[in-house]
């Protein structure tokens, strides 16, 4: 006796719409295996072969076809060089000097090769506008040239070889001699701006110098004539090493001062000496004072004075030779003191000579400092003018010299950018027939698996355990197969399948335990109608009756099948008593029936109002201390309000979903509407053979089922 019923909608993980692609590697990673899952990738491609082969050999070919209208092309490369190693002419080189080794700026020059105004030029030189390769669209002049230089920077790559100097430029067109003129036009026009930069710019720099030189040759005239005119009015003279005749002349009467003062102090102390020593002085005169006569004057008092004491020793004092030596001596004492009396005299004068010499120096120094004095702020201008002067010079010569070596260097230069191989018209097109045979066939796979990839990401249908699993908190209990109506268990002549085989291991384990006074209250529940939900409510309480279980079920919904409703559940709790006389036994099933009813109650509103009453809680727990077990038929979720009522109230609830055709979105919507802490689910109407494709081993369980049933 079953009806159907339909729609649910829940909570959970609704976003989750490829579950079963998404599985290929959520499973493997959450069990910490391997990423991809290797069976469930062999399900999907085993499910999907055919349709991913059709498809991906019609986009094959269709790309195939594609590649040969429109991909097929000449293509011819140039290469460039940038030698790093440094040539020059002249030690000074223009003003933007080669390349060389500098990376970055040879990743430059590519990216400056690339950019629309370098390919802008390149079009008017080739005149490509007219080309019908390369052709623009429009019948504006500036569109049409736009036009032509998108497709000439799609077709024209230029590209540094790796960290190397090589610069290829490669150009494809849809013939081989246009491919290899445009890429020797390119490399040509690289190498051309380079050489007209370098030449340019010194040229330009050469002009820009001239038109300064003037200027700053009037401005050196002036600053020269200046110093010249002060120089002249101050009678200055140079006298070589940056000094005038004045600074050397007080240079050099400081010195002969110094000298001057050396001498007087040298003439003071020798005289000073000699008069303080006196006319008797002797032989207490030091050497350093002594002259030539003195020394011969003592040397003969000393012989005399010998010769003396001798002769008085032998002939006695008052021999007359002796009287005569000593009147010899007497005469050579008196010429000693009169020797010394004019060293002294010499002495005094050449003192008396050295301090007025002296005294001169001195005096015509202070003169001099005096007069330097005087020129001090005029030659503080004068050198000013004259550092100016100088300055102006320096500038003016050397931008003078710098402009004669840019005018003779501007072509003799040598570029560091040289073609290592020109372009040559390619003697076959580019990609060949394999190359594109292969890119078809793989752009074709890639179509095919994009395409079932997304036919199972949009699919939001409940097909496996693990799609059940992301609904919350549900258990996924058991398959039911999708079988037709066998006449045996009927209400009011309904045929419905037989399922009991594939729910007897489920019985075993909602049989409550001996010795409670209450039944087990399990709801049976699905999001929407036509999902098979009475269907399994009345093979959940046969084959509960068959285990030996006083069961009820109750129908908490109408079926669409019942033109005539008996008297039931409605009645009941409109009436409010008379339980027992609705209760319809199914003897060929074992199991108690109370329809659902509702003679006397038409209107949705009151049919609410006593589907949430607390008459109906009162007969359900009437009902409990009859019945070991109460299978309510509940009313779908996502149209009943009342039943979450339900859902309330039982101990168990079972949630069934058709499988391949509930989506997870109405699913979650039930549950949560519902507000199950927890549910068991129940894929019903099966398919068995498909179901292969996603799960083999349920798939063999139901088979093992039907073959032994």
């Amino acid at each position: 006796m079953t009806r159907s019923s339909e729609h649910a909608t829940g909570r959970g993980r609704v976003g989750d719409t490829a579950d079963d692609v998404l599985d290929l590697w959520r499973a493997p990673a959450r069990q910490g295996q391997a990423l991809i899952d290797t069976a469930a990738v062999w399900l999907f491609l085993r499910r999907n072969l055919l349709r991913l082969c059709a498809v991906s050999a019609v986009s094959a070919v269709l790309a195939f076809g594609f590649a040969l209208a429109f991909l097929t092309k000449y293509s011819a490369t140039a290469v460039l060089i940038v030698d790093p190693r440094a040539a020059k002419v002249t030690r000074a080189g223009g003003v933007i000097s080669n390349i060389g080794g500098d990376a970055v700026a040879i990743e430059s020059l590519v990216q400056i090769a690339r950019s629309e105004g370098f390919l802008g030029e390149l079009v008017d030189e080739l005149d490509l506008t007219k080309d019908v390769g390369f052709g623009g669209y429009g019948d504006d002049p500036e569109k049409a040239r736009l036009s032509a230089i998108d497709r000439l920077a799609a077709k024209l790559s230029i590209s540094r070889r790796g960290t190397t100097y090589v610069i290829d430029i490669t150009a494809s067109a849809p013939t081989a001699e246009a491919s290899a003129r445009i890429a020797n036009a390119a490399a040509n026009k690289i190498l051309k701006d380079q050489t007209a930069l370098r030449s340019g710019v010194s040229a330009a720099t050469a002009r820009e110098i001239e038109s300064r030189l003037s200027e700053l040759r009037g401005r050196v005239s002036r600053a020269e004539e200046a110093a010249a005119e002060l120089k002249a009015r101050l009678k200055v003279t140079d006298a070589g090493q940056g000094s005038t005749l004045l600074e050397r002349r007080i240079f050099e009467m400081n010195q002969q001062l110094v000298l001057a003062s050396a001498r007087t102090a040298e003439a003071r102390a020798h005289f000073e000496l000699l008069r303080k020593a006196g006319a008797t002085a002797g032989d207490s005169l030091p050497q350093s004072v002594q002259s030539s006569v003195l020394g011969a004057l003592r040397a003969e008092y000393a012989r005399l004075s010998r010769q003396s004491a001798d002769q008085a020793t032998v002939l006695g004092p008052r021999h007359p030779a002796v009287t005569s030596l000593n009147a010899q001596l007497a005469d050579v004492k008196r010429q000693i003191a009169a020797e010394i009396g004019r060293m002294m005299s010499a002495a005094r004068t050449e003192f008396l000579e050295a301090e007025q010499r002296e005294a001169d120096l001195s005096r015509q120094l202070k003169t001099a400092q005096t007069e330097s004095g005087e020129l001090g702020p005029q030659m503080v201008k004068l050198d000013e003018l004259e550092r100016e002067a100088k300055a102006e010079r320096a500038v003016y010569e050397e931008l003078l010299n710098r402009e004669r070596e840019l005018l003779q260097v501007k072509d003799l230069e040598p570029s560091d950018i040289r073609f290592a191989s020109r372009a040559t018209p390619p003697a076959r097109p580019s990609p060949g027939r394999a190359i594109l045979a292969v890119g078809a066939l793989f752009v074709g796979l890639l179509v095919g698996f994009c395409y079932v990839f997304a036919r199972e990401w949009r699919r939001r249908t409940i097909r496996t355990t693990a799609q059940a699993a992301r609904l919350g908190d549900v258990e996924p209990l058991a398959f039911l197969p999708l079988l037709a109506p066998k006449v045996g268990k009927t209400s009011e002549a309904v045929k419905v399948p037989d399922l009991t085989p594939w729910l007897r291991e489920l019985c075993r384990d909602l049989v409550p335990r001996r010795g409670g006074d209450k039944g087990r209250l399990i709801l049976v529940a699905s999001a929407k109608r036509g999902e098979g939900r009475s269907t399994v409510a009345v093979n959940l309480a046969a084959s509960l009756a068959k285990g030996g279980q006083r069961t009820l079920l109750i129908e908490a919904d109408r079926a669409a099948h019942v033109k005539k409703p008996p008297y039931g559940l409605l009645d009941v709790l409109s009436a409010g008593e008379g339980l027992r006389a609705a209760f319809v036994e199914q003897r060929a099933d074992g199991y108690t029936l109370l329809p659902y009813g509702g003679r006397r109650v038409k209107t949705p509103d009151a049919i609410g109002a006593l589907m949430n009453s607390v008459t109906l809680r009162a007969a359900l727990s009437l009902a409990r201390r009859w019945f070991d077990v109460i299978v309510i038929d509940g009313p779908p979720a996502l149209d009943s309000p009342h039943a979450r009522f339900l859902a309330s109230l039982a101990d168990e609830i079972l949630f069934v979903v058709e499988w391949d055709k509930t989506s997870d979105v109405d699913a979650a919507l039930a549950l949560e509407r519902l507000e199950a802490t927890q549910a068991g689910l129940l894929f019903n109407k099966t398919d068995a053979a498909r179901l292969k494709l996603y799960d083999p081993e349920q798939s063999r369980q139901l088979e093992s089922v039907r073959l032994a049933a």
